[in-house]
């Protein structure tokens, strides 16, 4: 016969176990569901940081040389076709030189504004990359049409 003592011990000696498997097995549960948060805002962070690029990242965006106003523009249009027709644009009107002046137009992609003669090319490319996309909207593929002002300039001469 069993004292009602040793059912006591028994009972509690047998649910122990199963209380410290699930509190294991919830410990475990949050502990995978954190890591797996964790490893979510990282992944974002990193696509972030490598995806974007500006004006003011671009003179660190090599470790020893600065990026070059063509690197830069293809990473910002981010369409091979759109930068292809951008590259022909932007030289023939200042060869990409970022003090090419004629007239009253000014910078790499000659504008008509005094402003951009007191940028760096960087934020000459950003500023003409602005105006492109106000003046030619965007391609079917929602890339800045930068192939639309090519074909504006040269059926006009300007663009």
């Amino acid at each position: 016969m069993v004292k009602p003592i040793d059912r006591l011990s028994t009972l509690s000696a047998s649910d122990a176990p199963k209380s410290a498997n699930a509190s294991r097995l919830s410990g475990l549960l949050a502990s995978s569901l954190l890591l797996v948060i964790g490893a979510a805002v990282c992944l974002l962070l990193i696509s972030i940081v490598f995806k974007k690029i500006d004006s003011v990242s671009a003179y660190h965006y090599k470790p020893v040389t600065m990026i070059s106003y063509k690197e830069y523009a293809l990473l910002k249009i981010e369409s091979n076709k759109q930068f292809k027709c951008l590259s022909q644009l932007y030289g023939k009107e200042s060869a990409w030189n970022p003090n090419a002046q004629n007239g009253s137009h000014y910078g790499i992609p000659q504008g008509k504004s005094k402003y951009l003669s007191t940028l760096n090319g960087y934020h000459q490319i950003d500023w003409g990359l602005d105006y492109l996309f106000h003046r030619y909207g965007v391609d079917t593929n929602g890339y800045t049409n930068a192939c639309k002002a090519l074909q504006h300039f040269k059926t006009k001469g300007w663009h």
